[in-house]
């Protein structure tokens, strides 16, 4: 599909079309109601009886059917054609935004869909990728919504010239279906046939539901990272005004009980505060982050999964995963939580400037993501117990496959980082549900649930892990989740890290794992 075709496409004139095609369908439909009442209808009461009223009567209502039948056909052909009418006029409406905007800032668009720009800053080469990343989409939403209404209107078509569609169990499995198109899959689901189902609605169809049932679409494997954003920047608001009304009907706290002995006891008043308080935290630094990407480089950021449950969720991702030649996941450990996500969403912008330093002259672009989706514990005597890395194994593993299944052209390098707990996580969901990655990354790991590397199912040589010389968890490495991963006998790659490397900063600006974070991201090795 070309700018031009998109930009020339007369919805109006489909409009028109559809409206003349309603006037069939009803001028149709009272034909068939009034055929039934003074035909059927009559015969049927008119006491007529004998062998030939029998076979008059079962041809006469064989044919009622086969009318009735038609009609509710026509009646979806004209859903279809107001489907088209809509697809059209959003696509379109979605490609002169992401033209008019790249005129804006000095950005020149060529029929082709190429850039061009004057100014020779480097952020105008990151505001043209973005903008050119648009283009495509609409482009792409553009011939999607063609090839999606072409087939169920050659469906209907094929039905006509079959009679298939004169058939009232046909008519009314087209009826059925068209009645669930929006229905999503069920929970057991892969995130392949998420992908399929979505594939098989029109740019409408699935406006309608990102608009309307954001909390089906945000945080579902399988559906594409555009529309998860935005299904789960409405949730985002959402939220945000539920917990603050609830905030403002709490109230101040009462004063702390007296517990068993001499214990004292919060009033669980202002337990509940707090929460509020740490998960509103959360979602405004979402929200200033979406807003605002961070400097220097101000890549586009997607919000891929959200929710308040328990401490709350957040998957960020800095550029676009089913774009991206390269992605990585990053999971956090010990306190991760939605009030914590923002120096999780800072290490995932780090390592995409780094990514895009080290693929630098190659064109090839990295999408890094914060994956802040399981109860991670939240003290470190939680974290000796194995249960949140075991019960995480499932959502790791099916976000990884969404990836896979979501992902447009050739496939990715995918990358998953594990930093302390997390990489307990990783490692576990490696070991018993065999992730389709391509490297793995163990930063500041006490241990991944195995023995032996092979154990994590991918090529031995694309495991690095990386360890502080002052990162003190090499006092609980090997204690009880495995092997100690940073022994040079396990196998796996050291990352090189700055000297004084503590637990929280192998991100730091420029140091050495900041750097090899980068190289692997990319493709290349620490």
């Amino acid at each position: 599909m070309e700018i031009d075709t998109v930009l020339k496409a007369d919805f109006t004139g489909l409009a028109a079309a559809r409206a003349g095609y309603d006037a069939l369908v009803t001028a149709f439909n009272a034909h068939v109601e009034a055929w039934k009442r003074t035909v059927v209808d009559r015969l049927h009461n008119s006491g007529w009886t004998g062998s030939a009223a029998t076979r008059a009567f079962a041809d006469l209502d064989l044919f009622a059917s086969k009318l009735l039948a038609a009609d509710d056909e026509l009646k979806l052909v004209s859903g279809v054609l107001a489907d088209a009418q809509q697809s059209i006029a959003l696509v379109q409406a979605e490609l002169i935004q992401a033209l008019d905007d790249a005129k804006a800032a000095g950005i020149t668009v060529k029929p082709d869909g190429a850039m061009s720009w004057e100014n020779k800053d480097d952020t105008f080469e990151v505001k043209a990728t973005s903008l050119s990343l648009r283009v495509q989409d609409a482009l792409r939403d553009a011939q999607h919504a063609d090839d999606a209404i072409t087939r169920r209107l050659r469906h209907f078509a094929e039905n006509a010239t079959t009679g298939t569609g004169l058939d009232a169990t046909a008519a009314l499995a087209d009826k059925a279906g068209a009645g669930t198109r929006e229905t999503p899959p069920d929970a057991k689901a892969t995130p392949a046939q998420v992908k399929a189902w979505w594939d098989g609605l029109t740019p409408a169809e699935q406006q309608h539901l990102i608009h309307n049932r954001p909390d089906q679409i945000g945080n579902r494997d399988g559906v594409p990272c555009l529309a998860r954003d935005q299904a789960n920047r409405i949730i985002l608001r959402q939220r945000r005004a539920e917990l603050q009304g609830e905030l403002d009907r709490i109230g101040k706290p009462g004063q702390p009980m007296s517990g068993p002995g001499s214990t004292v006891m919060e009033d669980p008043k202002a337990t509940r505060i707090k929460q509020i308080q740490d998960q509103l935290k959360g979602i405004d630094d979402i929200q200033q982050k979406l807003d605002h990407s961070k400097p220097p480089l101000y890549q586009p950021t997607f919000l891929l999964g959200f929710d308040t449950k328990d401490n709350g969720h957040a998957l960020v991702a800095v550029n676009n995963p089913d774009t991206a030649d390269n992605v990585l996941t990053f999971v956090p450990g010990t306190t991760a939580r939605l009030g914590n996500i923002n120096g999780d969403m800072d290490k995932a912008y780090e390592m995409a400037n780094s990514a895009r330093r080290a693929a630098d002259g190659t064109g090839k672009t990295t999408a890094t993501i914060a994956w802040s989706g399981y109860d991670a514990p939240q003290a470190l005597p939680n974290a000796s117990f194995g249960q949140p890395a075991l019960d995480a194994r499932d959502s790791i593993y099916n976000f990884q496959t969404g990836l896979r299944a979501t992902h447009e052209g050739p496939p990715s390098n995918n990358t998953i980082m594990g930093h302390s707990y997390g990489s307990v996580a990783v490692g576990m969901a490696m070991r018993d549900r065999g992730l389709p990655v391509d490297g793995a990354v163990f930063v500041g790991s006490p241990g991944l649930g195995v023995d032996n590397i092979k154990e994590l199912r991918i090529d031995p040589s694309r495991v690095f892990v990386a360890r502080g010389d002052q990162d003190g968890i090499a006092d609980w490495a090997g204690l009880g989740y495995g092997a100690d991963p940073a022994d040079p006998a396990f196998g796996a790659t050291a990352v090189p890290t700055a000297p004084n490397t503590d637990h929280g900063h192998y991100w730091n600006d420029q140091t050495p794992s900041w750097f090899a974070f980068g190289r692997i991201a990319a493709g290349g090795r620490p």
